[in-house]
């Protein structure tokens, strides 16, 4: 049986309304001026059930004695773009030293490799754990436990988990049930806490009275609302949450809810704002976000939808009543979107002939002592339809001096282009179709993963790539890697990784 944490109402005035049932704004406002227990309609437990690996794309490694898939003619044409190039030499006077944590999909044990490719470290993970390594030598991982409901859900895990430089489990959380789940990625907040993705769970109906046009919803009769919930992981306790489906508009039925211009709320999702399989199907996994990061200095969260070709930066100081409503928090929006930028006509201010972004993932803030720290860092995968290539993007937001964001009259959130694009010469483009990611180096190099087919290069401002590491083993199929990331020689965590190891 499942140990579900529950938070007990000892006195009537202690207790509060479920949070997925949103309260009107001045409700949320009275709630939070009283600073009343947050609960979470959302169960937590420290069973995560029997671990489940998802079927690869056709084609690519499975896990050990599977068969493999043939790779359907699109694959096949992604993947050749670049497939013939030899692995460039390392030039050792312009890499960046450090050793990288190599993830494949379906491989057991993850390893860290130095400049050299060698191994110097192994874990002992679950297959595709989404591993990060922490300063103390601890590793965050989001496993993948069997769900039902989101198992055709790309990138859905269900359960996060912190190992010791040991190898020892330290803590696990299970953070699924039919109605929501953890997927893609998470981090860990200074003060232990953990920032998760999660799906939310509506019948599709849910997503017609608040607008959707009936004709845009997905044949298994659901709809999946990305959100963040930042949960306590000593106490299994989600101390707050957001959730993009209280920040919406529409102007498609003025009968319902959210009803009005588009262009004049660029702080809210067009719920009608959709991508149309190539069939015309729309996926009940309606946004997609796949990844997420956090800035201590403006209290923000960045996330990343694929589906809509769309970065979205949120409020992180806001109470988790008033990230329901829009009002609240240190800009006073609430829970509202306070900046986005890849795709201007998601919010009718612009066309899609201004599109910067296809269907990007790893989006970042690049880190405080980096060579363009403060900036947005993501890769641009591409897409087959328009883009069969793929960059990596920095951007510098046009902010003001609290943290905010220039927003001129009815034009988009800028910049107009990136302040810094690596676009491969001439001879080695890549076409990353899913997945991957890119990461700044501090001698002002860009880490870029091309996670299908398992590649990782480094590459000057100039865009000469200095190193290059393929994985490949036995099978004769390409791999994955969902995110490899270069930790420094002096990062803390790898002494203590490399001295538990040694003994």
């Amino acid at each position: 049986m499942n140990r579900l944490f529950v938070v007990a109402c000892f006195a009537l005035a202690a207790c509060t309304a479920p949070a997925d049932q949103a309260p009107t704004e001045s409700h949320a406002v009275a709630q939070s001026s009283a600073s009343p227990i947050y609960i979470s309609r959302k169960q937590v437990s420290t069973d995560c059930g029997v671990e489940s690996v998802a079927a690869p794309p056709p084609g690519f490694a499975h896990r050990p004695n599977e068969d493999i898939e043939e790779m359907p003619e699109a694959l096949v044409k992604y993947m050749a773009v670049g497939a013939g190039r030899p692995i460039a030499e390392t030039d050792p006077e312009r890499v960046s030293p450090g050793y990288i944590l190599i993830e494949p999909g379906y491989v057991k044990p993850a390893f860290l490799i130095n400049n050299d490719k060698e191994v110097i470290a192994t874990f002992e993970n679950d297959y595709f754990s989404f591993t990060q390594l922490l300063p103390d030598g601890s590793r965050l991982a989001s496993s993948n436990m069997y769900s039902e409901v989101f198992r055709d859900g790309g990138g859905n895990r269900g359960c996060i988990e912190e190992y010791g430089p040991d190898g020892e489990l330290t803590w696990r959380l299970r953070l699924a049930t039919d109605k929501y789940i953890h997927h893609h990625d998470a981090v860990k907040l200074e003060n232990g806490n953990i920032l998760a993705i999660v799906w939310e769970r509506e019948p599709a109906d849910h997503a017609i009275e608040l607008g959707r046009n009936p004709e845009h919803v997905s044949e298994n009769g659901d709809i999946w609302y990305d959100g963040v919930i930042e949960i306590n992981p000593q106490t299994a306790e989600i101390v707050w949450e957001w959730s993009m489906r209280h920040h919406l508009i529409q102007d498609f039925d003025p009968g319902k809810p959210n009803y009005g211009v588009v262009a004049d709320h660029p702080e809210r999702l067009n719920i009608n704002a959709i991508r149309l399989g190539r069939d015309g199907s729309v996926s009940d996994d309606w946004t997609h976000v796949n990844s997420i990061d956090y800035n201590p200095e403006l209290d923000q969260i960045l996330l990343s939808s694929n589906y809509l070709s769309e970065i979205w930066v949120i409020d992180h100081s806001t109470t988790p009543y008033e990230s329901q409503g829009h009002s609240g928090g240190r800009h006073g929006k609430g829970g509202d979107i306070l900046y986005r930028w890849g795709r201007e006509a998601n919010y009718d201010r612009g066309t899609d002939e201004g599109r910067q972004l296809f269907n990007q993932h790893d989006v970042q803030w690049i880190k405080p002592g980096l060579p363009g720290a403060g900036n947005i860092l993501v890769l641009n995968n591409g897409d087959g339809r328009v883009r069969p290539y793929t960059t990596v993007v920095e951007i510098t937001p046009e902010m003001n001096a609290d943290g905010s964001y220039v927003l001129n009259g009815g034009e988009p959130f800028g910049p107009q282009g990136p302040a810094w694009e690596y676009r491969p010469h001439e001879g080695e483009e890549f076409f990353t179709f899913f997945i991957s990611g890119a990461q700044r180096m501090p001698n002002g190099n860009t880490l870029v993963n091309q996670g299908a087919g398992a590649k990782v290069h480094e590459v000057t401002p100039a865009g000469d790539i200095v190193w290059e590491y393929e994985y490949t083993d036995e099978t004769d199929a390409p791999h994955m890697l969902f995110r490899a990331n270069r930790y420094p020689a002096d990062h803390p965590g790898i002494a203590a990784i490399l001295n538990q190891q040694a003994d």
